[in-house]
């Protein structure tokens, strides 16, 4: 059996302060689990907050978004780790990223690179969670915009798109001419705006990669849910 490299680091304690807000002054720890001596397959996860409670739903969270719905365990993550990548041989992890794009709520970013058996091209990705520091708890995409507002959000994002493709409409792009391959799937946000994030082949060839399509925050104000942790944290 391979000996499996263990190793814990305290990658950083981050302090989250916000007028106001119940979690002003707590300490959000994260600590990295490394598979391999070369630092090439790791996981990064929350180990130390005031609530423990809160704890228990990120780290739950976080291992759900990098593992998928299996019964891992923070309890023991290099070996999760060693099944995961036994089992998933296809997909190789390129790194993790925390960061805290406002008050209050933590992002988590994990890079992957596909490569599908008798695929002509291997692809890279990106998965994007939102939590609470409240309460760990998933910020689901939907609960950010108003409800029935889809369909507007989606010209927008259209009508950005075709701005960066030099376009006017959408029947004069090549690739693609469904709105619905513009709904929203995957977001990373900022206190700028937010990114929409598309899969390579959703709505261009593989040499153009993943696509990103930026939004500022005014841009999105009217169909934000005045109700969504978000939006609550945003400054108009």
């Amino acid at each position: 059996m391979k000996k499996i490299f263990f190793l814990l680091l305290c990658a950083y304690a981050c302090s989250m302060a916000a007028e106001g807000d119940n979690e002003a002054s707590s300490v959000i720890s994260f600590s990295t689990t490394f598979l391999d001596s070369a630092g090439n397959y790791f996981f990064t996860y929350p180990t130390a907050m005031p609530d423990q409670a809160a704890l228990q739903e990120l780290q739950k969270n976080f291992v759900t978004q990098r593992f998928g719905k299996h019964p891992f365990s923070t309890k023991d993550i290099a070996v999760s780790l060693s099944y995961y990548k036994e089992q998933n041989k296809d997909i190789e992890i390129l790194k993790d990223q925390v960061s805290f794009p406002l008050p209050g709520i933590v992002q988590f970013v994990t890079y992957y690179y596909l490569y599908s058996p008798g695929a002509a091209h291997g692809e890279n990705g990106s998965k994007v969670g939102l939590y609470t520091l409240a309460d760990g708890k998933k910020i689901d995409l939907k609960s950010i915009f108003t409800k029935g507002s889809e369909k507007s959000v989606i010209q927008l994002i259209i009508k950005e798109f075709l701005k960066m493709q030099n376009l006017q409409r959408l029947d004069d792009y090549s690739y693609t001419k469904k709105e619905s391959d513009f709904t929203p799937i995957n977001v990373m946000i900022s206190e700028l705006g937010m990114d929409f994030i598309y899969p390579t082949y959703k709505l261009a060839p593989h040499f153009a990669g993943e696509q990103k399509i930026f939004l500022p925050w005014d841009t999105l104000k009217l169909y934000l849910n005045k109700q969504s942790v978000v939006y609550q944290k945003l400054k108009f």
